[in-house]
């Protein structure tokens, strides 16, 4: 993994602006399928989009690093740079609509939003209903405790109450360990129940802890050694049947491994590169 080249904006980051606590729909794939057919219309939304010159993308807004607002109130991360880079591509001036994760994904299903650009994981129950660009990120999934906690391994989980977002796929991971789902609304939830020992553990990216942890040094928990068994990757995500639009979208995401712009936004944001191998 590559260092970030510019870790004083990390850190002036990590101690700036929106807390943390703000988050609400923690990481990759914290959620799940909408509850209807996702089909759309049927309209031809590349050619809206064009005719338009506007893109209409959701994403929480809340989720530092991918998208937050900084104190100006400015949304940055390195998720609104992928899907600023993806608006140019397309020929358009993005549009953001910030919504909460229980609800986001459905957006798609009353024409909300075009795209979703918002740590989706990929799974094949979503990919029955949505359909997905190629993958643009990894995440890596690890589990946090409390500091003074017995759990030292993935199968003692078995038992332990997780804090999840209940339709996540952290929460069906922790499931498949055996672990008691605790409803939350979002990772600042899920890791304060952990803090004040309402909850055993909760499982997240890699990334989410780690920001956690620069901005609450103090924070009494610790990560098991163990990665979750299941990477996840994230993609862009639309309504089926726009196959020119997920065309145009696979194309930009292409050029921007391609030319290294992709890499480049996660070691500034990030301090690692986490471009999907392939």
């Amino acid at each position: 993994m590559s260092p970030a080249p510019r870790p004083t904006r990390r850190l002036a980051l990590a101690l700036g602006g929106t807390s943390v606590l703000a988050v609400l729909a923690a990481c990759s794939s914290e959620g799940g399928s909408g509850a209807s057919d996702g089909g759309g219309s049927g309209e031809d939304v590349l050619a809206r989009i064009q005719e338009s010159g506007t893109v209409r993308i959701g994403l929480e807004g809340t989720y530092r690093p991918y998208a937050f607002h900084e104190g100006s109130g400015e949304l940055v991360g390195f998720e609104k740079e992928i899907a600023d880079r993806i608006a140019e591509g397309l020929g358009a001036t993005p549009e953001y609509v910030e919504t909460e994760w229980d609800s986001l994904i459905a957006g798609l299903d009353v024409d909300r939003y075009d795209l979703v650009v918002n740590n989706v994981g990929i799974t094949p129950e979503r990919e029955e209903v949505y359909a997905f660009s190629e993958p643009y990120a990894r995440s890596i999934g690890r589990v946090a405790v409390p500091a003074d906690s017995e759990v030292q391994t993935l199968a003692e989980l078995d038992g332990a109450r997780s804090a999840q977002t209940a339709t996540s796929n952290w929460a069906a991971q922790m499931e498949d360990l055996g672990a008691e789902i605790v409803p939350v609304q979002g990772f600042a939830e899920a890791i304060e129940l952990v803090l004040q020992g309402r909850a055993d553990a909760t499982a997240n990216d890699l990334i989410s802890f780690q920001t956690y942890q620069e901005e609450h040094p103090e924070a009494d928990f610790r990560l098991l050694d163990e990665e979750l068994p299941d990477e996840t990757t994230v993609g862009v995500i639309m309504q089926q049947g726009q196959e020119p639009l997920l065309t145009e979208v696979n194309a930009i995401l292409e050029e921007m491994k391609q030319d290294g712009s992709l890499t480049a936004i996660y070691e500034e944001w990030v301090g690692q590169d986490i471009t999907p191998e392939g």
